[in-house]
Formats: structure tokens, C-alpha cells, sequence
């Protein structure tokens, strides 16, 4: 891991430290960060994939209901309700999902960005003098955004369709 020098000018005051032997594990230490969002995301993730996997089972069961020799409608109901109570905690669970998602996103772009400007702020004026201004600038704003969508929309869709395709 690395620090920042001592002779910096500029410091961040309770700087935590990243791991930076690889890009997956840096990345991997800022989200370990929000590990109470992750949690939230995936069980956003399950929860949406079993209760839309409900839908067809209590449909089932209505079909049969109502396909028997004497139809029986009063069970019609209950699983109409079950089945709108089930959809209406599936969307709030969908929304924590997604909340968490860019939530997670936010938080890590915004740390990235803080220790790049510490970075940045700590190097020689020899170094500023000899790096593109533009280089500089893109890599604050639109690389370090790319982190955003790592998180949202990237890993959140591929924990959503894995949870769809292990509960279909």
C-alpha cells in the first residue's frame, strides 16, 4: 500500500488507505468501504428475482383452481392479492436494489476523485509543468466517472441477471 508523502503541501484529513496491488483489489478496498450497501444490493438482487418467480406459481394455482370439475373461485382472490402484494414489495425491493446500486457508485467515484485530487496536489510543480493539462482534467472527470458505471449500471445488472437466472 501506498501512502502519501510527508512532504506533501496538501493532505486529506482521515485519508483511509486503498490496496493498491491491482485494479480489482483497489477497487475492491473502496467498496469494502459501503459493505452494508453491497448487502442491500444483493439481497435487493435475490428478493427481486424469487418474488418475480412467484408470478407463475400462484397463477399456477389460480389455473388449477378454476380448471377442476367443479370450479373452486373462492381461492381467486386471496391469490390475486398475493399476487399484487408480492409485485409491490418486489418494486420496493427493486428500488433498494438500484438505490444501492448508485448510491454505491456515488460514494466511490467521489472518494476516487478526492484521492486523485490529494494526488494531483502533491506532486512537483516539475510534474504539473510537464503533464497535458487536458490529460489531467480527463482523468478527473470523465475516467474517474467510468467507476460510477462500473457499479450502476454494470455490476447491478450482472447481480440482477444472475439472480434471474438461478431462481428461473
Amino acid at each position: 500500500m501506498s501512502s502519501i508523502s510527508l512532504s506533501s503541501e496538501f493532505t486529506m484529513p482521515r485519508r483511509r488507505q486503498t490496496d493498491r496491488r491491482g485494479p480489482v483489489r483497489w477497487i475492491y478496498s473502496y467498496a469494502l468501504r459501503y459493505w452494508y450497501l453491497v448487502i442491500s444490493m444483493l439481497i435487493g438482487a435475490v428478493s427481486n428475482a424469487a418474488l418475480a418467480a412467484v408470478v407463475p406459481i400462484l397463477i399456477g394455482q389460480a389455473f388449477n383452481a378454476i380448471n377442476q370439475p367443479v370450479p373452486d373461485q373462492s381461492v381467486l382472490l386471496p391469490i390475486a392479492l398475493a399476487i399484487v402484494g408480492t409485485q409491490i414489495l418486489r418494486g420496493v425491493l427493486q428500488f433498494v436494489r438500484n438505490f444501492s446500486a448508485e448510491l454505491i457508485g456515488q460514494r466511490i467515484e467521489r472518494d476516487i476523485r478526492d484521492e486523485l485530487y490529494v494526488s494531483l496536489l502533491g506532486k512537483s510543480m516539475t510534474f504539473h509543468s510537464l503533464q497535458p493539462v487536458g490529460d489531467t482534467m480527463a482523468r478527473a472527470t470523465n475516467d474517474v466517472r467510468e467507476i460510477n458505471f462500473l457499479f450502476s449500471p454494470g455490476l447491478n445488472l450482472v447481480i440482477g441477471s444472475a439472480m434471474f437466472m438461478l431462481m428461473r
